[in-house]
């Protein structure tokens, strides 16, 4: 996990971000307790620091640590516990095609039942987790320096902190035509699933349900290795799969 602290224009606050481009054939339980615990160590280290920076360097890492895992257990029991349709399920145990696309008709899933079902691929069925994350930005910007950090907001107006030779409307471009793809596989050997989802499917900009937000669904079973849909992906031009898994309480909804 990669974390930087970016400052404000004003240098009066900051931003912590955190990011994760890759993981790859781990058990996803320990890896996300292990990545939250150690999120939650630096968060704490943050907030002291802004209050008494004197007292912040003076206790140990095992201080913040001993912190973090205040409420862990509780926060992670809410996943543990979450219900996930018996279909998911069941398709984590299939190899065929037709039988996985007979199976996600009409699934849907929200980000709890997807951590759940996370969880359960390899607490039930032993499956390692893979997790990729990539990024391909619009031509043209080659030699070009980025915001540190920059968003576009509810009115169509740019905020954004750090240095850049692009303009207001040049970011908004990027923003407006990046590819952003995230992607959750569950494998053992050669076998595998995946669930992916673009910033374009959970913004209601693809042709599913007047723009309901959605995940994607492919497996080894599409005639396609991981590796090939993998470097796909890292060129943002994927192979299609007409599988969709409506993805609630979160992004754009049509309801």
């Amino acid at each position: 996990m990669h974390t930087e602290k970016i400052f404000d224009e004003n240098g009066q606050g900051f931003t912590r971000v955190f990011s994760t481009d890759k993981v790859e054939k781990v058990n996803p339980i320990e890896f996300y307790k292990s990545a939250e615990l150690e999120k939650r160590a630096i968060v704490f280290h943050d907030l002291l620091s802004a209050k008494d920076p004197f007292l912040a360097s003076m206790v140990s890492k095992d201080f913040y640590l001993k912190n973090a895992k205040i409420g862990l257990d509780e926060f992670f029991e809410v996943f543990e516990k979450t219900e996930v349709d018996g279909k998911l399920l069941e398709l984590l145990k299939t190899s065929r095609k037709k039988d996985q696309i007979n199976l996600l008709k009409g699934v849907k899933f929200n980000p709890d039942e997807l951590m759940s079902l996370i969880f359960k691929s390899y607490s039930d069925f032993g499956l390692l987790y893979s997790k990729y994350l990539f990024k391909n930005l619009p031509a043209g910007l080659e030699g070009k320096k980025l915001p540190k950090m920059f968003r576009m907001k509810e009115d169509g107006t740019i905020e954004k902190v750090g240095e850049t030779d692009l303009s207001d409307g040049e970011l908004k471009n990027v923003i407006e035509h990046r590819k952003v793809i995230v992607s959750h596989f569950f494998e053992n050997d050669d076998l595998w699933h995946c669930f992916f989802v673009t910033y374009n499917s959970i913004g209601g900009k693809e042709n599913w349900k007047e723009g309901q937000a959605h995940f994607h669904y492919i497996s080894s079973a599409f005639g396609i290795s991981k590796e090939e849909f993998i470097e796909s992906m890292r060129s943002g031009k994927y192979k299609s799969t007409s599988v969709h898994i409506d993805l609630l309480e979160y992004g754009k909804q049509t309801s």
